[in-house]
């Protein structure tokens, strides 16, 4: 008579963090955004830049928060229809944005030299660069559509901005996070370098996790904390 022996599962260890530098996320519930769904095609955007300004105004007050000196916005040019993201080492306002962007514009060949923008000086003198999408080609834009192009801002144009960061010594670093269990989409935030393939979307989880809300699943594995000090949605 054969006896088998029973094998006990091994319990598995939680996943850890190598990186002791996360300072906190932005992020938008894109449930909520969902209340304000238009119907209509519309010749200009109407959501996806105030989101993707908010997420970086997070952002900047972040790591303004943590010495590092950064600050990054979304600008939108419905008139010559180009969104940008304006990098600098010490906060702007909307007209400073707005300038910068338009100078940079000029410089490239993009708008001429010799037109009008006097309500848009800058007097800051911290911009390091700008990165920018030509919406030239879209005729209208439907609610599906902003989405669409919010989540690809947030995970592809931010990515040339942080090399911007980098090239400047600037010691800032972001990663784009979409959850679309959780149906959020953000940044989360450090101070040190990190494996972003692995770490930015366990530390947005645990993010949500320790402020109540992530919709808990019971066959997921209980992951460590991580202590933040600010949210840019509360």
């Amino acid at each position: 008579m054969t006896v088998r022996k029973r094998k006990r599962k091994r319990k598995k260890l939680p996943p850890t963090l190598s990186n002791t530098g996360f300072i906190g996320a932005t992020f938008a519930d894109t449930d909520e955004l969902a209340r304000n769904e238009y119907h209509f095609p519309r010749k200009q955007m109407k959501i996806t830049h105030h989101v993707l300004d908010a997420l970086l105004q997070g952002a900047t007050h972040l790591f303004q928060q943590h010495k590092v000196e950064a600050a990054i916005s979304c600008v939108y040019l419905p008139k010559y229809k180009k969104i940008g993201l304006v990098l600098s080492k010490q906060p702007f306002g909307r007209n400073e944005g707005i300038g910068y962007f338009i100078n940079y514009l000029k410089e490239i060949g993009h708008i001429e030299w010799d037109e009008k923008t006097k309500d848009y000086e800058i007097h800051n003198t911290s911009f390091i660069g700008v990165v920018f999408a030509d919406l030239e080609k879209i005729a209208k834009f439907t609610f599906d559509f902003e989405l669409e192009l919010l989540s690809k801002f947030v995970k592809d144009l931010i990515i040339p901005a942080k090399e911007l960061f980098l090239q400047h010594n600037v010691k800032a670093y972001l990663s784009g996070v979409e959850n679309e269990d959780q149906h959020k989409v953000g940044f989360v935030l450090s101070i040190k370098p990190y494996d972003e393939r692995k770490e930015a979307d366990l530390y947005f989880v645990e993010y949500l996790k320790e402020r109540g809300l992530y919709e808990e699943d019971e066959s997921e594995e209980e992951l460590v904390p991580i202590h933040t000090k600010w949210s840019l949605f509360k």
